[in-house]
């Protein structure tokens, strides 16, 4: 149920893996991989709240790291609650802690491609770029999905090292309706590529589908990319898109 979901990321599928893991960790309360999945559940309410239709709350991104941290409790070496608390992590703005989570979990498991894919997004999107990129580039050679998922990755790779035109391939390689964030990704690069028609076309879909994602753009980027760096690059590139990006936007969801 939990791998459905993720392969087509909609309210219901994730409405129907979320109770299916809530009874599972009341009929099975010493599964660590229970647990490890009911977080990431809860964390997509966070990360992903423009395409689940949820509301991104401090609480909510708590309960996914408190059912990462319970997981890991069960089982210290199991891949799949290291990856969750890895992520619950990043999101709570730890990038050494999610480091130091991925780096386990990359070690007790290496050929497990979700969590290969999974750090080396972590590593990449926290400024190490050539190593976080070698991990993506490796899972997706092995066409691991969620389809779409790691091709963004590798979109964002080559836009951080200057080769737009890769960079516009690989994104319209990922699956665009996936996620919003993963159209943002082509506007900043089409953007920077001077393409602002093509660009204002995804800018399009994003305020008829997702709206609400307008406003808060800076801090959804902040909360990705770690380094003021790597978020100018892309702030850069959504402005000359056409898209005005204010100063004064609330922090939050």
């Amino acid at each position: 149920s939990y791998y459905s979901y993720r392969s087509e990321m909609t309210v219901q599928a994730h409405e129907l893996a979320k109770s299916c893991l809530q009874q599972a960790v009341e009929k099975v309360p010493s599964d660590s991989n229970i647990f490890a999945l009911l977080s990431l559940i809860h964390l997509d309410e966070f990360r992903f709240s423009y395409q689940l239709h949820t509301k991104a709350t401090a609480a909510t991104l708590g309960l996914a790291k408190q059912l990462a941290e319970h997981a890991v409790q069960l089982d210290p070496k199991n891949a799949r609650a290291l990856q969750a608390l890895m992520l619950a992590n990043f999101f709570d703005n730890d990038p050494v802690a999610a480091l130091s989570a991925g780096a386990s979990a990359y070690a007790s498991n290496p050929n497990d491609t979700e969590v290969a894919g999974e750090y080396g997004l972590r590593l990449s999107m926290s400024g190490q770029w050539g190593r976080g990129c070698e991990l993506i580039s490796a899972v997706v050679s092995k066409n691991a999905g969620p389809r779409g998922y790691y091709e963004v990755g590798m979109a964002l790779c080559a836009f951080m090292r200057g080769d737009t035109q890769a960079a516009e391939l690989w994104s319209r390689m990922s699956d665009l309706n996936y996620n919003p964030m993963h159209r943002l990704v082509l506007v900043a690069i089409l953007g920077s590529m001077g393409k602002k028609a093509e660009a204002k076309e995804q800018l399009d879909w994003i305020e008829l589908h997702s709206p609400a994602l307008i406003p808060n753009i800076k801090q959804e980027v902040a909360s990705r990319l770690v380094r003021i760096e790597d978020q100018e690059r892309f702030f850069v590139g959504l402005q000359a898109a056409g898209l005005p990006l204010q100063n004064d936007e609330k922090p939050g969801n």
